[in-house]
């Protein structure tokens, strides 16, 4: 690798750590002790908690003696989690079952999404973390989807406002249900991606199988799977950012499944999706860093694949409000000029277009008169966020001075 970084050194190596232990885990190799010995643990919970793998990490540092030495108040933190990473994903997992039960009986079709098939391809339960559960279902039986998870206790965070509704439920039972895979956008200029990621699945159910034993389940094909796992990271990607656990994922995947798959398919549906360049890219880098535990600095990377992976860790398992200004200005300022990009920012940040009233403040997209009062209420409203706001005005005058 080269010295030039986006980090400085200590905070790489904590990174670069977090990275050597995952793939320790991965393939069951216990970690190097002159490597563990010289970990700063309380700095390398915080990387790991910021990208979703404190699980996995912990399940490597149990192979070690590094806990049983280490600050009892900090190998407790360690242990914690993981037991709670476990514990979620038992709960949720138990959960999820049977409320595909439900549906199934209600004569709903349904998929289950993401994590929820992925963390099977974990060497052990719990390694890979589950924040929610996503499923996508019949658009047509969304009320009556609803009323199942009323039933079941859920409170509606979010509904009729995107792509899929939000339940919640104590003590972690987190469900997004999927009205559709992507969402569309009336403004081109940012979401241009987007809407062909929507229009390529705006039939999804015409790519799918059914599950064996069912009559409403259904299942991607493994390149399938493949194509939506990495599209929607793509989407995160380009959005505000993603972390390192899309990387294990991918990895895992391609470990699993890679060599049975049509790799002409997926090459030929990748560029239909515009996105051939990031699922190659990003697959070569997810190999090059998990194939083995190797310490990252010794693996030989590109620039370019340099410059995805700090992409990757600064922007953790939910990216950025940094790299979602920088993104949007980005996206914008290749056809209008930096400075049309920028107000063009603020336009859109202070007046959002009639498609975003419709989904979600449909009273003024009907009372259209009334929506100068709602701007300027959003407006004060805003001003008691000021925090999130001061962000996107320092990322956009760093971008600037990069420009």
């Amino acid at each position: 690798m080269s010295g030039n970084r986006a980090m400085d050194y200590s905070q790489s190596e904590i990174t670069y750590d977090m990275i050597y232990l995952s793939a320790c885990a991965l393939h069951n190799v216990k970690p190097d002790a002159d490597r563990i010995r010289r970990i700063n643990l309380k700095h390398l919970y915080r990387i790991c908690h910021f990208h979703n793998l404190t699980a996995i990490v912990c399940m490597a540092l149990e192979e070690t003696d590094v806990l049983s030495v280490a600050d009892p108040a900090l190998a407790k933190k360690w242990k914690d989690a993981k037991a709670k990473a476990i514990r979620k994903n038992m709960l949720l997992d138990a959960e999820r079952e049977q409320i595909l039960a439900e549906m199934e009986q209600s004569g709903i079709w349904h998929m289950p999404l993401k994590g929820s098939i992925l963390q099977r391809l974990y060497p052990k339960y719990g390694m890979r973390q589950m924040a929610d559960n996503d499923i996508l279902f019949d658009a047509g039986r969304q009320k009556q989807l609803v009323e199942i998870m009323k039933r079941r206790g859920y409170r509606v965070e979010s509904y009729g406002k995107c792509n899929h509704d939000v339940f919640m439920k104590e003590p972690v039972y987190n469900f997004e249900m999927h009205t559709g895979l992507f969402e569309k956008f009336s403004d081109s200029a940012w979401y241009r991606y987007n809407n062909i990621w929507y229009h390529y699945y705006k039939n999804v159910k015409d790519k799918l199988l059914l599950d064996e034993g069912t009559s409403y389940c259904y299942h991607f094909t493994d390149e399938d799977f493949y194509l939506y796992m990495t599209v929607h990271t793509y989407k995160h990607y380009r959005y505000s950012g993603v972390g390192i656990r899309s990387l294990l994922d991918s990895y895992l995947y391609i470990m699993k499944k890679g060599s049975s798959m049509n790799w002409e398919y997926i090459v030929q549906e990748s560029d239909a999706m515009k996105m051939k360049d990031f699922e190659e890219r990003s697959r070569l880098l997810a190999k090059k860093l998990f194939s083995s535990p190797v310490w990252v600095p010794d693996i030989e990377l590109t620039d370019k694949e340099e410059e995805m992976l700090s992409y990757f860790i600064n922007s953790g398992t939910y990216g950025t409000t940094k790299n979602y200004v920088e993104n949007r200005l980005r996206e914008t300022g290749k056809e209008t000029g930096m400075l049309r990009s920028k107000i063009y920012y603020v336009y859109r940040r202070l007046i959002p277009t009639m498609t975003w009233f419709e989904k979600h403040e449909p009273f003024f997209a009907k009372h259209k008169i009334l929506i100068p009062f709602f701007l300027i209420y959003r407006f004060f409203r805003r001003l008691f966020g000021r925090k999130k706001i001061i962000n996107e005005l320092r990322a956009m005058q760093e971008f600037g001075k990069k420009g």
